[in-house]
Formats: structure tokens, sequence, C-alpha cells
């Protein structure tokens, strides 16, 4: 019968993370493609390609709804990034790149939710007549931050914890 390796074992908690990040990977790189599809189908059927008449009213739409694909192409990289710094063992402590992609990806959630206010901001400034179209752009980039949280707190909160070296008791 073969015992189960406790959690504390190295090649587990490396396992784990491992399992955390490529996870957190698929689902970013999977965000960043859907996003883009999604404005693609936007410009394709405003004929933005051929200058229709629809292009002025969706290219600010599709402008502010590309910082939401920046921003998950950007998540894409930091999970790329941290996998492969995990897989060549150049981190000592898996928890604390599972810990750093995590906080990471919420800094990368705040600048893309800044990043939409500026959008739709600009847009309602220099084009006020396309202002409902910078909105919708905006909402739909926001639920790439939705998608953050959702693998922030699902993905890696699963993931082994760093462990915190605490005084010993006086």
């Amino acid at each position: 019968m073969s015992e189960t390796p406790p959690a504390t074992d190295p090649d587990v908690v490396t396992g784990l993370a491992v399992r955390a990040i490529s996870r957190t990977l698929i689902a970013m790189a999977g965000t960043a493609v859907g996003v883009g599809l999604v404005g693609a189908g936007a410009a394709s059927m405003a004929q933005v390609e051929n200058g229709g008449g629809g292009a002025d009213v969706v290219v600010p739409g599709v402008s502010v709804l590309m910082i939401g694909q920046l921003a998950a192409l950007v998540a894409t990289a930091l999970a790329t990034w941290a996998l492969v710094q995990l897989l060549r063992r150049r981190v000592p402590d898996p928890a604390h790149s599972v810990a750093g992609l995590g906080r990471a990806l919420g800094l990368c959630a705040r600048f893309l939710v800044v990043g939409c206010v500026i959008g739709v901001i600009f847009w309602v400034v220099v084009r006020p007549s396309t202002a409902i179209s910078a909105v919708f752009g905006a909402v739909v980039a926001i639920q790439v931050a939705l998608v953050i949280g959702l693998v922030r707190s699902r993905i890696l909160r699963a993931a082994p914890r760093a462990r915190r070296v605490s005084a010993p008791p006086a």
C-alpha cells in the first residue's frame, strides 16, 4: 500500500504550484482569445476594414475593449513567466511564486479598470456621440477583471500557501 506524501513534501508543493499556474495560464489565454474574438466580430459587423458607416461608432468601443485584451495578454505573459521559472526550478519556494502571481494579477486587474475609465472619459471628451459605444466596450473589458478575480480566488488560493515564519512564543 502506497503512502500519500505529506503536503510539506517539496515535490508535492511544486506540483500543486505548477497545476495552479498552468490553470491560470489556460484561463488567461482563453480570456485573451475570447475578448479578441468579440472585438474582431464587432469590427467585422461594422465593416471597419472597409470604412463602413458603422466604423465611426464601433471604433471607440473596440479601442476600449482592446484595453481588456491587453490586460488578458499581460496576465497570460505573467502566468507563462511564472510557470517557466517554476519548471526551471529557479524559485526557492513555489508557494511564493503562486502568491506573487496572484499579486501581479491583482495589479493587472486594477490597471485594467483604470484604463477603461480613462478610455471612456477620453471618448466622451473627443467624440461625445460615441460614448455609448465606449461604455459598452468598457463593460466587456471589465469582464476580464472579473475573470482575473475568479482565477485569483479559485485557482491560486487552492495552491500551496507560503509558509509564514512566526516568532517563537516568549
